[in-house]
């Protein structure tokens, strides 16, 4: 192989998604973009999805999405299969928006320094990516719905809406903070992994702290994984982009 092939298949390589370089903009298909991000000392794996039409320069909806105990570990790779970033291939007119899709490392969740570093590949993806800071979104299943539930009761203004499914809330001080921002909770009634009674006491709590911007949704018969039921349901993603901040 010559030294001209040798520099041109390195080239292309390093400008595959895999390799942290954004495909050529304005295509068909959505695109993944690996990340990585180093937070006192332990190097944590993020992908960035790329919708559809993207272009640089314009202002786009920004979601920071985090996933369940399933998709933990650190091959950067399964959170993109989480509901969200699903609903957002199959129906990418519904979901016009730059995912970013941290991964939480085995045995931790969504709290202390992995939450920092949720932030921070935030931060960081609103800079490279042209973020409208209007319109930053939360959502979380499961463990993720605890995860971003916390992060808007410690950052209510830095985000226009968020969604929660099948959470668990057990740590309540301090969540009142939520109360004006838009939150829209979904529980499965037949819940044996989560108990519904953790959305509905959430709700209580914020309800009673004068949280008029509160929704909740509670599927009779449904269990746990409720999650594709929810985010392929034209009204949320139409509900959280009508959401913005100071509107």
């Amino acid at each position: 192989m010559g030294s001209v092939t040798l520099v041109l298949v390195a080239w292309l390589l390093a400008g595959t998604p895999d390799a942290g370089e954004p495909a050529a903009p304005g295509g068909n298909a959505g695109t993944f973009v690996a990340k990585s991000l180093t937070v006192r000392g332990e190097t944590y794996p993020y992908s960035v999805y790329l919708p559809p039409g993207y272009r640089p320069g314009a202002s786009w909806p920004v979601i920071l999405a985090l996933h369940d105990a399933n998709a933990r570990g650190k091959d950067g790779h399964r959170p993109r299969t989480q509901s969200l970033a699903e609903a957002a291939r199959v129906h990418p007119e519904r979901y016009p928006a730059v995912l970013v899709l941290p991964q939480c490392p085995p045995d931790r969740e969504w709290s202390g320094e992995v939450a920092d570093f949720a932030l921070e590949a935030l931060e960081r993806t609103l800079t490279e990516y042209g973020g409208d800071r209007k319109r930053v979104y939360l959502a979380g299943q499961s463990m993720g719905a605890r995860g971003v539930v916390q992060l808007a009761a410690r950052y209510p203004e830095r985000f226009a809406a968020v969604v929660a499914v099948s959470g668990r809330y057990t740590d309540r001080p301090g969540l009142d903070k939520l109360k004006g921002l838009p939150l829209w909770m979904w529980h499965g009634e037949a819940d044996s992994v989560v108990p519904v009674s953790e959305s509905r006491a959430l709700l209580e709590q914020l309800k009673s702290g004068g949280g008029n911007a509160v929704r909740y949704t509670e599927l009779p018969g449904l269990g746990h994984d409720i999650f594709d039921t929810v985010y392929l349901d034209k009204a949320v993603s139409t509900w959280l982009f009508a959401q913005r901040r100071g509107k």
